[in-house]
C-alpha cells in the first residue's frame, strides 16, 4: 500500500456540550493535499487534557510520510504499551488511529467498511444497514434543567416509545443509585428501585422485543448472583458489567459460569490480546469494545480473528456522539456481527444534523452513508453556534 502514503500537516480539535455532565469531543487531521479524518475522543473528564496528548504524540510525525497504520504505531510504542492501563492513553491512540484510518481509506478511495474487510474475506461487500439496539439511559440522566423522572413508568414509557421506533432491543442502566459494599446480604435492599424499572420495562414491551441491562460495575459477586436471578425472572437477555471484568476477572468469571443469561462487559478494555483473554479464557460470553477506547478499528478487527464465533461475541459499546456511532456502525457491518449496536437514543434532539450528510436513523437501523472513508464530516456551522474550536 505504499503508493497511498499520507503526511498530516494539521490538527483541529471540536467540542460540543450535550448535557449536564456530557460534553462529545472530536480530533481532525487534515493532509499536506487536504484530506481531512475525524474521529470521537470523549473520554471520562469533562475537562480533559486528551487533545493535549493527542498533540504531543501527533508532533512525532507530523509531516512524516505515515505509509500504513503500523507505520504510524512506530512513533506510538510507549504509549501503546501503557495504554491498557491508562484511560488518557487509550483514548488518544484510539482517536489518532481511527481519524488516520478515515483518511487512509479516503485516500484509496473506499469506504472505511470496505479497508477493515479486505484482511477478513475475499469479497468486499458489506451491510450499509446495521441494526441498532436502543439504550434509553442517556435520556433518563440529569440535563441542564435539573434531575429527570426515573421512576418505573418513566423507564417503561421510554422503552415503549424506542419500540415504536422500530427498535427490537432495549437497553436500560436501572441501577445508578446502587454501590456495593450494601447494607444487607443477599439481594440488596439498594437494588429494588432498579428492579422495579425492569419490571415496568419487561411487563410493558412485546415479548418478541428484547431486554438488555447494564448494571455499570455497582454490584459484589456475592450479590451480582442475586441480581441475575432476578433478571432472569423478568426474561431479560443480556447482564451487562455486574462488576468490572477487568478488575476482578476470577469473579467475573464465577458468575458467567453461574449465569443464564449472556454475560457481557469490558467497554473500557484496550487491546485486541486484552480482549481476546476475557473470551478465550471464560470471562465473558460478550466483549464490547468502545471505539473511543479500544484502539480503535483495527483492534476490533485482530480481535475479530482471535476468537471463536467472533460474530455472536462482539457487540460494540457506543452510548456517544455521532462519529462514533457511524465509525462503530462500519466495524459491526465489517465483522458482520449478529448483535445490534448500541446507539443512546434521545440525548438531544439536535443531534442527527451534527455531521452531514445526517445521521440517517430509521426503523432502528443505521443507514451508512456512501462515500470514501466514514462517509461524513462534522457540521462546522452548528459547532461555531454550540460548541468550542481549538488547535494544540
Amino acid at each position: 500500500m505504499e503508493d497511498y502514503w499520507i503526511k498530516i500537516k494539521s490538527l483541529n480539535f471540536y467540542s460540543i456540550k450535550v448535557r449536564a455532565n456530557t460534553e462529545w469531543k472530536f480530533m481532525e487531521y487534515i493532509t499536506d493535499d487536504g484530506i481531512s479524518g475525524i474521529s470521537e475522543i470523549t473520554d471520562t473528564q469533562l475537562n480533559s487534557p486528551v487533545s493535549k496528548m493527542i498533540a504531543q504524540y501527533s508532533n512525532r510525525f507530523r509531516d512524516e510520510k505515515l505509509l500504513n497504520e503500523e507505520n504510524l504505531m512506530e512513533y506510538l510504542k510507549k504509549e501503546n504499551d501503557i495504554a491498557n492501563s491508562d484511560i488518557l492513553s487509550a483514548t488518544a491512540i484510539s482517536g489518532i488511529r481511527s481519524a488516520f484510518l478515515d483518511i487512509f481509506s479516503k485516500r484509496m478511495e473506499i469506504s472505511l467498511v470496505e479497508y477493515l474487510s479486505k484482511s477478513l474475506r475475499d469479497s468486499q461487500k458489506s451491510n450499509d444497514k446495521v441494526e441498532l439496539y436502543a439504550n434509553i439511559n442517556r435520556s433518563l440522566l440529569p440535563n441542564d434543567n435539573g434531575p429527570v423522572d426515573r421512576s418505573p413508568e418513566s423507564f417503561s414509557k421510554r422503552a415503549i416509545e424506542m419500540e415504536k421506533k422500530g427498535f427490537n432491543t432495549i437497553k436500560c442502566a436501572p441501577f445508578d443509585e446502587c454501590m456495593s459494599p450494601f447494607s444487607n446480604k443477599g439481594l440488596p435492599n439498594e437494588a429494588i428501585n432498579g428492579l422495579e424499572r425492569i419490571s415496568a420495562i419487561s411487563d410493558s414491551i412485546s415479548k418478541k422485543t428484547k431486554l438488555f441491562v447494564d448494571c455499570h460495575s455497582r454490584f459484589d459477586l456475592n450479590s451480582s448472583y442475586h441480581v441475575h436471578d432476578q433478571l432472569k425472572e423478568r426474561n431479560v437477555n443480556w447482564f451487562e458489567e455486574p462488576i468490572d471484568p477487568e478488575k476482578f476477572i476470577e469473579e467475573t468469571r464465577l458468575i458467567k459460569k453461574y449465569s443464564e443469561i449472556d454475560l457481557a462487559g469490558a467497554e473500557m478494555a484496550y487491546g485486541s490480546k486484552t480482549m481476546s483473554k476475557l473470551i478465550n479464557e471464560d470471562v465473558l460470553d460478550i466483549v464490547m469494545p468502545d471505539v473511543k477506547f479500544c484502539g480503535g478499528p483495527s483492534e476490533v478487527i485482530d480481535f475479530y480473528k482471535s476468537i471463536p464465533n467472533p460474530k455472536k461475541s462482539i457487540s460494540m459499546h457506543c452510548p456517544s456522539g455521532p462519529i462514533s456511532l457511524l465509525t462503530s456502525a462500519h466495524i459491526t457491518s465489517a465483522i458482520e456481527s449478529n448483535i445490534p449496536l448500541e446507539h443512546a437514543v434521545e440525548e438531544v434532539n439536535w443531534r442527527k444534523d451534527l455531521i452531514f450528510p445526517a445521521e440517517n436513523i430509521e426503523n432502528g437501523n443505521i443507514n451508512i452513508p456512501k462515500g470514501n472513508g466514514i462517509g461524513a464530516n462534522l457540521n462546522l456551522e452548528m459547532i461555531i453556534k454550540k460548541g468550542k474550536i481549538w488547535e494544540e
